[in-house]
């Protein structure tokens, strides 16, 4: 009897144990942590304003979705851009991307929009268009970005600002082959270790966008935020329709 007491125990520990792994199996199978190049390039991943009266009304603050060191990677001609906006009086916010390097960040404009806030708090993104009046990104040239919440557009000095870094990347070969022939899941995690930021979270993008649902996609989005320091920000809701990330497919495909 006891025998056959420890034997129903242990097939009934052995169910409880196999059902728990294969719940958590799909978390692990899409964890994401991302690691970044060594190059780090002054910048402002969190918004800051000079003086007068703040417009952001919750936190975090104004934060550009980069990692620590401020500088994104891209194979895209024309990448898709992300950043957090906070609660805030300001309706809209500029975006402005130059090309320049860390001595003269600002050398020239390559494109500049602003944009409309939906009023709520959120993870919203932007992807530079793909027309004959804007050039695509050139492979090796540092270009500047900045996100400025127009809190007062009549007086600047009121205004909010977040900025980085994006590069433009040629994809190595065996590289390129394995994000062919990977599927979506397998993609992200090749990306992330391979340090190319901004393809890395317009897919997990795209991939939470297509199954909304999906809370191991949540996770996957958190964590990857997380490994690069951006906690604050990681649980937000990421605030845009879909259909303007599927144009960032379309624009670089």
């Amino acid at each position: 009897m006891r025998l056959a007491s420890r034997f129903a125990f242990l097939k009934a520990w052995l169910g409880v144990g196999l059902g728990i792994s294969i719940w958590t199996l799909p978390l692990w199978a899409i964890a994401v942590e991302f690691k970044p190049p060594k190059r780090g390039i002054p910048g402002r991943r969190e918004g800051a304003g000079t003086r007068g009266p703040a417009c952001v009304q919750s936190s975090p603050n104004l934060t550009a979705l980069l990692p620590q060191t401020n500088l994104g990677l891209t194979t895209a001609e024309y990448p898709q851009f992300f950043w957090y906006v906070p609660k805030t009086r300001a309706k809209a916010v500029k975006f402005v991307l130059f090309k320049g390097d860390e001595q003269e960040p600002e050398q020239e404009v390559v494109y500049e929009k602003t944009l409309e806030l939906s009023g709520k708090p959120g993870v919203v993104s932007f992807t530079l268009p793909k027309t004959a009046e804007v050039s695509p990104l050139a492979i090796g040239q540092d270009y500047y970005w900045t996100v400025t919440l127009l809190c007062n557009p009549t007086d600047p000095i009121n205004n909010i600002y977040t900025s980085g870094w994006v590069q433009r990347i040629a994809v190595e070969p065996t590289l390129a082959k394995q994000l062919t022939r990977a599927k979506s899941s397998d993609r992200v995690k090749l990306l992330a270790e391979n340090g190319i930021w901004f393809d890395t979270v317009s897919t997990l993008a795209q991939m939470r966008c297509t199954s909304p649902s999906d809370t191991t996609l949540a996770s996957s989005w958190s964590e990857l935020l997380k490994s690069v320091k951006l906690d604050k920000v990681a649980a937000q809701a990421l605030d845009q329709p879909c259909e303007a990330l599927k144009a960032k497919t379309t624009n670089n495909t």
